[in-house]
């Protein structure tokens, strides 16, 4: 039974620190270093990334904005997507981090390319004031359609505000490239269930009257 499972142990398809663990434990040890090593294992993977972020976000309401920052750096390096839509709110609100709309937009990109609504919104507010960025009313029509066709409750407005700022031809030329980007980018997603953090100059979408993420104490 011992070869039968070492072999399988083996199998190249095994993740690499799971063949590693069983060789060096498994065949040569005790089942009492078995459980010691597991432990270790479990104790250096750390806490889970969402735990993390929550606790990220917990500092940031309480108002330890610099600790807030502290720990979602990291995780926005490391492509936590609502980490880094929180990097970019504390960049545009100079929470946590220097205020700084070119940093902004750039987390806030970041996390709109993942394929997040409520970045993609941010994107197209940046564009359509000219916040850290020069006014672009063609670019805001990109990210605002994209936003609107993730189910964001503000998007379609302003949206259909910035049609009427640009040439039909530019329209049709953004429809096209939102259309594209849905083709390569199919999975959207959205804050409506998450605490996330939003800028102060701009209102917090309501999703539906009864949403769980609006009752939420804060």
């Amino acid at each position: 039974m011992q070869a039968t499972c070492f072999a399988g142990a083996q199998n190249s398809a095994l993740p690499l620190w799971w063949r590693i663990t069983y060789d060096s434990v498994m065949v040569n040890a005790a089942p009492k270093r078995l459980f010691f090593a597991i432990a270790l294992l479990l104790l250096a993977a750390g806490p889970a990334p969402a735990d993390d972020v929550r606790r990220g976000t917990n500092l940031y309401w309480r108002g330890d904005y610099t600790a807030a920052a502290a720990v979602m750096q990291p995780l926005a390096r490391d492509g936590n997507v609502l980490a880094q839509f929180a990097v970019a709110v504390m960049y545009d609100d100079g929470r946590g981090l220097p205020q700084d709309f070119t940093r902004a937009l750039s987390w806030y990109k970041k996390a709109a390319h993942a394929g997040l609504v409520d970045a993609q919104y941010m994107v197209g507010r940046f564009y359509g004031r000219g916040r850290g960025v020069r006014q672009n009313p063609s670019a805001a029509f990109f990210w605002f359609n994209l936003a609107a066709a993730g189910g964001h409750p503000r998007a379609a407005i302003l949206r259909d505000q910035h049609r009427l700022q640009i040439s039909p031809a530019q329209r049709h030329r953004m429809e096209d490239a939102a259309v594209s980007w849905h083709e390569r980018h199919p999975r959207q997603f959205t804050c409506r269930l998450q605490r996330c953090i939003y800028p102060g100059w701009t209102p917090r979408p309501r999703w539906t009257v009864l949403d769980p993420d609006e009752i939420v104490p804060r």
